[in-house]
């Protein structure tokens, strides 16, 4: 006995085995086959079936840069890159630990507030993995007086 596979009406294979592996397929997608069952030449009525494949999961998370100094009004662009780069949901967010230090926007964009430290943490939703950029903040440098200590005159 032979099973004949059919995607949108097309015959896209046959198998004697009651399994069959459908190749090259979304992941978190739904997707729906007919199956006919062969006996001789003559062939079943198709019966439908409805699968859903499985959403490719999040393992990880990677911030960079790791750590960043800035002095107090400075910013700087955070980059999460999740793994598996195909993972089906990798959307992120962040956050700081020090929101009066530096605090960082939903796109990673970290502004320096007063002196001092901050750990801003990214968050993917799937999976609720992180990973941390250590910011540290300084006061601005003053800068030297263009004319001079002066002379007292």
């Amino acid at each position: 006995m032979t099973y004949n596979i059919y995607q949108d009406d097309a015959l896209i294979g046959n198998t004697e085995d009651k399994e069959y592996t459908v190749e090259d397929l979304k992941p978190n997608t739904e997707y729906s086959f007919a199956v006919t069952e062969v006996i001789g030449d003559k062939e079943s009525e198709k019966a439908t079936i409805t699968v859903k494949t499985k959403p490719i999961a999040v393992m990880g998370v990677t911030i960079a840069p790791k750590t960043a100094t800035l002095e107090v009004g400075e910013t700087q662009q955070l980059t999460a890159t999740v793994a598996p780069a195909n993972a089906t949901d990798k959307s992120v967010t962040y956050a700081s630990k020090a929101q009066g230090v530096a605090s960082v926007d939903d796109k990673g964009l970290v502004t320096a507030k007063a002196a001092g430290e901050a750990e801003i943490v990214v968050t993917t939703a799937d999976g609720s993995k992180t990973d941390t950029c250590i910011v540290t903040v300084t006061e601005p440098v003053p800068e030297p007086d263009p004319e001079g200590p002066g002379d007292g005159e």
